[in-house]
């Protein structure tokens, strides 16, 4: 899981914080969150990608609140590189909206955080307190996807992609955490040109975080610092074509046909198991026939930048 924080910190003084919010028809969870970051940051950012239910009217003619309306959904990283560039402050919190973060927590976050850390994120749990292994986790690998399809995530310990418990009362190093609630150093996301916008939906935030530490910044997850998050929760019918979504992304990263047809095989061991749990279920039946068609095929869609967008250097 990596070590536990041991360096030089930033000054100790107030540091300014910009909130960044993605929103696509959120429904009323968006003035809910932008209620709850109000005292927690100096400014926020909405950028709407084309919502249909009217969502972004809770954040229209309100001074602390900058409003970017998109024609089209761009998808996740586009998005958020556009409120990045909307911030001036250290740092900038991605946070979606369907996480919450208690009064504070982001003023937490940001506090003493080491010279040589570009990313910090709290640990997220659900409606019941228990820590989700989606906070974040290691750089991908067929052997830890493997790992994962066969062995429960919550007894698998660090052999997985993801982090599993017990997780440390403490600040620890990893290698990726979720862009769902992550505080990104403005300085570091802008040299590396921020995430990279051929991912439209997942692996956005695992790609960036390990450009991040190719350039020689960590990665640190505050384990005595907890967010909600509604991950599994909500319409059935989003949370399918979000799985059904997030596997293309996923292999993406393999280069040969055979690796992804590896992993196709993998995932469809994994999903098929997981059919089963009443808690993944929806989700798992819904990524299924990707994992097939990966197993069949190798093949993933291309991934194309969005047109007239900066791309992030490698």
């Amino acid at each position: 899981m990596g070590g536990t924080a041991d360096s030089e910190t930033r000054a100790d003084v107030r540091t300014e914080v910009t909130a960044v919010i993605v929103n696509f028809d959120s429904g009323n969870r968006l003035p809910r969150l932008l209620e709850n970051l109000k005292p927690q940051v100096d400014h926020v950012v909405v950028v709407d990608n084309a919502s249909t239910d009217g969502s972004p009217s809770a954040a229209q003619n309100r001074d602390w609140i900058t409003l970017i309306r998109n024609g089209s959904n761009l998808g996740f990283a586009a998005a958020a590189n556009q409120g990045a560039a909307a911030a001036t402050s250290e740092w900038v919190v991605f946070v979606n909206p369907d996480t919450h973060a208690e009064y504070g927590v982001i003023r937490r976050l940001v506090a003493h955080v080491p010279d040589d850390v570009a990313v910090v994120a709290p640990v997220q749990v659900d409606a019941s307190g228990t820590p989700l292994m989606e906070t974040g986790g290691h750089d991908p690998s067929l052997v830890r996807y493997a790992a994962w399809a066969v062995i429960p995530g919550r007894v698998g310990g660090q052999r997985g992609p993801w982090l599993a418990p017990p997780f440390p009362q403490a600040d620890f190093f990893c290698d990726w955490v979720s862009g769902a609630f992550m505080a990104v150093s403005r300085e570091a996301f802008e040299r590396v040109h921020g995430f990279d916008e051929r991912f439209f939906l997942y692996q956005e935030d695992v790609d960036l975080c390990r450009r991040l530490r190719t350039a020689g910044s960590r990665i640190m997850c505050r384990g005595w610092l907890e967010i909600s998050h509604e991950v599994g929760q909500g319409d059935r019918k989003r949370r399918a074509l979000s799985a059904a979504r997030s596997v293309p992304p996923l292999a993406s990263r393999f280069e040969t046909k055979f690796g992804r047809r590896t992993l196709g095989a993998i995932l469809t061991v994994g999903l098929g198991l997981r059919s089963f749990f009443p808690s993944r279920g929806v989700a798992a039946r819904a990524a299924l026939p990707e994992a097939l068609k990966l197993l069949r095929t190798g093949e993933v869609p291309e991934l194309h930048p969005v047109p007239g967008r900066p791309q992030p250097q490698y």
